[in-house]
């Protein structure tokens, strides 16, 4: 029996048993009606599959066949048996599982009879090959019993975890994700997205990855020029068309003469930046012309969007950011204090670790912070509480409501006004207040625009940066007001990001929020006198 291609169909299984481009390739599949399964113009795809590593990760520009070429591989290993257990696929959404399944993966399963004779289950959420299964997940938690948690994920035993578009996943989905390979030999992490901010998502993995280049060589000078590293001068005019070039020459260089080169070879986690200008359907010419209106436009949204999906680089067109000299400004000489006598305010962020920022009100608009740091218990935080007078005090809800509760149900009785905090974007600027339950309730974006605005207008004072905790300042920094289009309606709203570990920003957010019910601290000499903590008692200070 032949193939579509004519090649007979027990070489096809002996080479398609090895890799799984091979099969896809030598037995004709198509990948839509009309188009068949080709490496033409995308050599850089033959690296990208079968690899040794436990995890890969791929930061890509958009429609480089990524997708395509890892569904392939997923599906291969089911039928040839390279995993013994399940694949789990994560998408962001429901929605989009659905849509990913029935635009790109049905028509595969329907239009190769080399698929479709080891098809047992075909559902948008299921599809297995040979008793072993693909399952296809939106990466949307739920909440049980006040924290994050889906059903989905708990369930399933895997060998292998894909998470595509990872950038818009929930981070707590992605970790929960890693527990379903506890009983597997293999423990496979497969991860790729478009980039979205720097530092985040993909684009932190691949920081901490191998970091591959497509290196293409050129055939005039033998130089290496990577088209996304080198943009924009890997692109050049000649002949009056857009032409892929060589940096160093000018001359014309071609996608199939590239070969991935580690800038970190030793790392365990392998990772390629595949950047849109090596797929053989860009425009050039198109994206070139898109770029020259955006800039004249001084459109810095639509250019960060331009390095995102068409390089693959991760981008943040920040209208607000705080930098570390914004912080620095704001510090005094003063060393921060190790006991103040009340009333002060504190607001905790909640985490692996408790950070917290103990203050007060100095005037009506303008704060002091005596102290800052983290703890590894609460029963750490109660000791500042009654140290530094705290009598207004609020904490993150999340991500462990119960502990929160917990933690203010301890203060009852010590004179301590203590609330919950929980987020949101769509309510009103006021701040709402459930005094029954301890809780408040703000709008998000206002009161991150607050803490920018503080800060930037030195309407606050830090100790002396010597004292602070040495990721104080740059914790403060890693949040960062955007622009984000909503998929489903296409509105845009400004957003506060989070771009890393970002836990002091908002310790000093619900620092503000407690604030609120404090009156103006006036020091008395002798307090201000004996109070700051100086270099000997400053080791006495946890965090």
């Amino acid at each position: 029996m032949e193939h579509g291609n004519g090649i007979d169909s027990r070489v096809v299984r002996g080479l398609g048993a090895v890799n799984c481009l091979s099969w896809a390739m030598l037995g004709g599949f198509f990948i839509r009606p009309g188009e068949r399964f080709s490496l033409a113009g995308t050599p850089y795809l033959l690296d990208l599959v079968h690899r040794g590593s436990r995890e890969v990760v791929i930061k890509k520009g958009s429609q480089v066949r990524i997708t395509t070429t890892k569904f392939l591989e997923c599906v291969h290993g089911c039928i040839f048996g390279r995993f013994r257990q399940n694949v789990l696929y994560m998408m962001p959404t429901a929605r989009q599982v659905e849509a990913l399944s029935r635009i790109s993966f049905d028509p595969i399963l329907e239009l190769n009879d080399g698929i479709r004779r080891y098809l047992e289950t075909n559902t948008a959420y299921l599809k297995t090959f040979r008793g072993r299964s693909i399952y296809f997940v939106g990466a949307v938690p739920q909440k049980v019993g006040g924290t994050k948690d889906s059903v989905s994920l708990r369930s399933i035993p895997c060998d292998l975890v894909i998470r595509d578009e990872v950038d818009l996943m929930d981070e707590g989905m992605v970790e929960l994700s890693r527990q379903r390979l506890r009983d597997s030999e293999l423990k496979l992490e497969w991860s790729f997205s478009t980039p979205t901010y720097p530092g985040y998502g993909v684009d932190k993995l691949w920081q901490s990855s191998t970091q591959n280049h497509w290196e293409i060589k050129c055939s005039s000078c033998w130089h290496y020029t990577c088209l996304g590293r080198d943009f924009p001068r890997s692109v050049g005019v000649i002949d009056g068309r857009w032409e892929r070039i060589c940096v160093k020459c000018g001359k014309r260089i071609d996608v199939k003469d590239g070969q991935w080169v580690p800038a970190f070879p030793d790392r365990s986690i392998e990772g390629f930046w595949v950047d849109g200008l090596m797929s053989p359907r860009a425009d050039l010419g198109q994206d070139m012309a898109r770029l020259e209106r955006m800039e004249m436009e001084s459109n810095r949204y639509g250019r960060s969007e331009f390095l995102r999906s068409v390089l693959g680089i991760a981008s943040l067109e920040a209208d607000y950011r705080l930098v570390e000299e914004d912080i620095l400004s704001c510090c005094q000489l003063e060393p921060r204090w190790s006991s103040y006598e009340g009333p002060s305010a504190m607001g905790i962020d909640v985490g692996n670790r408790l950070h917290y920022v103990i203050g007060i009100r100095v005037s009506g608009q303008t704060w002091k912070v005596l102290t800052a740091g983290e703890e590894d218990s609460f029963d750490g935080l109660l000791l500042l509480i009654h140290r530094f007078g705290v009598r207004s005090l609020v904490i993150d809800a999340q991500p462990d409501i119960h502990a929160s509760r917990d933690f203010l149900r301890r203060l009852s009785g010590k004179g301590v006004r203590g609330y919950r905090c929980y987020y949101s974007e769509l309510m009103p600027s006021e701040v709402e207040t459930d005094e029954l339950e301890g809780r408040i309730k703000c709008n998000r974006n206002e009161w991150c625009d607050r803490v920018y605005s503080l800060v930037k207008d030195r309407q606050i004072q830090f100790p002396a940066a010597a004292s602070l905790p040495s990721d104080f300042p740059s914790q403060l920094t890693q949040t960062a007001r955007t622009i984000v289009e909503n998929e489903q309606t296409g509105v845009k709203k400004p957003r506060w990001v989070k771009l890393g570990d970002d836990h002091y920003f908002h310790a000093l957010l619900y620092f503000l929020l407690a604030g609120r019910w404090l009156n103006v601290s006036i020091m008395d000499r002798e307090q201000k006198k004996r109070t700051p903590a100086s270099a000997a008692c400053r080791y006495l200070i946890r965090g």
